[in-house]
């Protein structure tokens, strides 16, 4: 919902409780102008007068409570829109933003490489979702050769994560965290390899990106690191 029909829809509630309260004034105004002639047919008038007071302003009161509940539900639903907006703003950008990390990334791989005998890997499809026990995280990706033609790439791939552990920057690598399955990941690849697995980060730590860091064995073959945003890559 834009900013425009919002503010129309308090407008309209707020008429719309303005114009309850002035017809209950008036409502109240105008039986009892009418109560004074009345008063000479006897109590009889005057009691049948209040139970017809007492009935109006038990359904104004409906109508007033009626329009309050409809306010806080308007209420509550704005601010969880404004919350979503605001949420998904900053995944659009950190998304944008890892993107944008990618695309140097790669351009320096191909400057390194151009015009020499060197390979390059680069990351691609970072991906993570919740597992099944609490704070369990399993991530899948691919690594992918750079330079057509440059044969076998051999090394290790490290996967760490960052993160804040109180006021504390600190980075977890997969084998200082017990439950990784695997602890340790190799590549081994003439053109492409996926990467799949599951960890578990601590209760005290709050990630903020992971990190993948390639560790050549084979010759010619050039170190290259990738950090994702966490938040871009979570599904």
């Amino acid at each position: 919902m834009s900013d425009s029909p919002r503010r129309l829809a308090y407008r309209l509630l707020a008429i719309g409780v303005l114009s309850l309260t002035l017809a209950a004034v008036f409502l109240l105004g105008f039986e009892l102008g009418k109560e004074a002639p009345a008063s000479g047919n006897g109590p009889a008038a005057s009691d049948s007068l209040r139970v017809q007071l007492l009935h109006e302003r038990d359904r104004l009161k409906t109508l007033l409570a009626e329009s309050e509940r409809q306010r806080l539900i308007l209420d509550r639903t704005l601010r969880i829109d404004r919350e979503a907006s605001r949420l998904l703003k900053e995944q659009i950008k950190e998304a944008q933003d890892a993107r944008l990390e990618r695309n140097r990334e790669l351009n320096y791989l191909k400057r390194l490489v151009q015009g020499g005998s060197e390979g390059a890997v680069q990351v691609y499809d970072m991906r993570l979702v919740d597992g099944e026990a609490p704070r369990e995280y399993r991530y899948d990706f691919t690594i992918m050769q750079l330079i057509q033609g440059f044969g076998r790439s051999t090394g290790e791939v490290l996967l760490s994560i960052e993160g804040r552990r109180g006021d504390a920057v600190v980075t977890l690598t997969l084998s200082e965290l017990p439950e990784a399955q695997p602890d340790a990941l190799r590549m081994d690849f003439e053109h492409f390899q996926n990467c799949q697995g599951a960890f578990v980060l601590p209760h005290d730590f709050d990630p903020i990106s992971i990190v993948v860091d390639i560790k050549p064995r084979t010759e010619r073959l050039l170190p290259t690191s990738v950090s994702f945003p966490w938040g871009a890559v979570l599904d």
